[in-house]
């Protein structure tokens, strides 16, 4: 006998509700490609933070994706905030706000509510950065939804003197 499965949307929101002020912004969640970004993003991050040899060509073609963005005129907090980015300038949100909002969806597609949740909750600041065990859990997610024909799986870094 085959298994019932249950209609995923009875019980399923794909949707991160993130309450500011007296409203709560609907962010929905990402398209593939988006998600995908975002996923190789982390994974290339944390890969090299542990000190592991990066590809640099992927390196390169993935920045160049996030810099460019040929397909959308946005950049990646745009992409993955979808309208709510607009709806939070309308509304006169300062960009701390807007930065932490998107980072929070950051987390979320990369890491899961439970890691978003806690970057939501710490605020700002060194303690908002994810854990070793989150970047962990991240890292492992990304290996296991990774495309292995990928070309890119590194991220845009910025350059200091």
């Amino acid at each position: 006998m085959m298994a019932q499965f249950r209609n995923l949307d009875e019980f399923f929101d794909p949707n991160l509700r993130l309450p500011i002020g007296g409203k709560t912004y609907v962010v929905p969640p990402p398209d593939a490609e988006v998600g995908l970004l975002v996923q190789r993003l982390m994974h290339a991050g944390i890969a090299a933070e542990a000190g592991h040899e990066v590809d640099q060509e992927g390196l390169s073609a993935l920045a160049e994706s996030v810099i460019n963005n040929e397909s959308k005129d946005t950049d990646l907090y745009q992409r993955l905030l979808g309208g709510v980015w607009d709806e939070m300038f309308a509304d006169g949100l300062d960009w701390p706000v807007i930065q932490h909002v998107g980072e929070t969806a950051l987390i979320w597609v990369a890491a899961g509510a439970d890691a978003a949740e806690k970057h939501w909750d710490a605020g700002s600041g060194e303690a908002a950065a994810p854990n070793r065990k989150t970047r962990r859990a991240a890292a492992a997610q990304a290996r296991s939804t990774r495309s292995r024909g990928s070309r890119s799986g590194t991220t845009r870094t910025t350059g200091s003197a």
